[in-house]
């Protein structure tokens, strides 16, 4: 009779979707086989003498095993936490540990059921995460704009250029803020590429149609109105590209780190409903084009067609290389053209 009561508990454990130990005084009895794989030990029963020998292998599981060994002592009380494991191999999980207390003629054992909450305690992270990066961008953005404001009543003391710097020291807050404020990883912020070659091919092809659009642009402009351009300057001025068109690529950088990763990719996560990567691009052209209000009206209606296509590309890409390599080029291809007067 005890053989098979051993055999159905055993297989009534075995058969559970949890993870599950049972552990009696001299430590850990059974191990079921979920339980083993993320443990990453011999499913079944342990050994007398190395019961509890895998639980204290690095600092990181101190709370787990604290929270084994207090169960295990205060085993007539039931134990609820929620409990960090790194396994032997380094992968990380978050369990909610839970025990339940039994005894019969033959002794006491604890059984204690470890419920894999990794992914939810992920996605909860880094919701928080957006949430405190898209509400510090709100702020400094707010900020932004009184200082527009008063630029407008002292009667622009200062060039645009300077405004537009302002913009750069936003990326550069919300970039230093990501780094230490939240758990975002540089994989999370999109800065490495899964396919680095495709991705810049994709945005070298990208580039080129943006370049062979503004020409088209200015071609038209001047069959309508000769006069909006200089009739004597070249078509494409070659002598505007200097050191300061090189350096654009740092400029272009930060403002699509700022657009993609302080403001589309937050707004992605927290916003809700079907149409969440429509209405992140579609706020993000929004906002980008309002940080160009210094600028003018027709600059930041270019901005936002810029900032949306650039969103697309960013969607599909899932990195921030592509939409870099676009926005220079976009950049530097209106200045030689003189449609952008820097």
């Amino acid at each position: 009779m005890e053989q098979i009561q051993h055999t159905f508990s055993e297989r009534v454990l075995r058969d559970m979707y949890d993870a599950v130990l049972v552990l009696d005084g001299d430590g850990i009895v059974y191990v079921n086989g979920p339980a083993a794989r993320m443990l990453e030990v011999n499913e079944g029963y342990r050994e007398a003498g190395v019961r509890f020998s895998f639980l204290t292998d690095n600092d990181y599981n101190s709370s787990f095993n604290e929270a084994i060994f207090s169960a295990l002592y205060h085993r007539e009380e039931t134990t609820v936490k929620k409990v960090p494991y790194m396994s032997p191999s380094g992968k990380k999980y978050v369990f909610v540990l839970s025990s339940s207390f039994l005894q019969d003629t033959e002794g006491s054992q604890l059984v204690v059921t470890l419920s894999d909450e990794t992914v939810a305690e992920e996605m909860t992270q880094k919701f928080n995460d957006a949430s405190n990066t898209f509400t510090t961008f709100l702020f400094c953005f707010c900020g932004w704009i009184l200082i527009y404001a008063l630029w407008e009543f002292l009667g622009r003391p200062i060039s645009a250029d300077f405004m537009t710097h302002g913009v750069e020291l936003l990326g550069i807050i919300m970039l230093v803020f990501i780094l230490r404020r939240t758990s975002l990883t540089w994989r999370d912020l999109g800065v490495k590429a899964r396919e680095p070659a495709k991705t810049i091919w994709t945005a070298l092809i990208v580039g080129v149609c943006v370049f062979g659009f503004l020409c088209g642009l200015k071609a038209v402009c001047r069959l309508v109105d000769p006069g909006c351009f200089e009739p004597e300057a070249p078509f494409l001025d070659l002598s505007r590209f200097g050191l300061r068109q090189i350096l654009y690529i740092f400029t272009a950088g930060i403002q699509e780190f700022l657009a993609r990763i302080a403001v589309q990719r937050n707004i992605k996560r927290i916003a809700v409903g079907k149409h969440t990567a429509t209405l992140a691009i579609f706020l993000s052209a929004m906002i980008f084009a309002a940080l160009h209000i210094h600028l003018g009206f027709v600059f930041m209606v270019s901005a936002a067609i810029l900032a949306g296509l650039e969103g697309i590309l960013y969607e599909k890409q899932r990195n921030i290389f592509g939409v870099w390599i676009v926005h220079w080029i976009f950049g530097v291809s209106g200045t030689l053209l003189c449609l952008i007067d820097h």
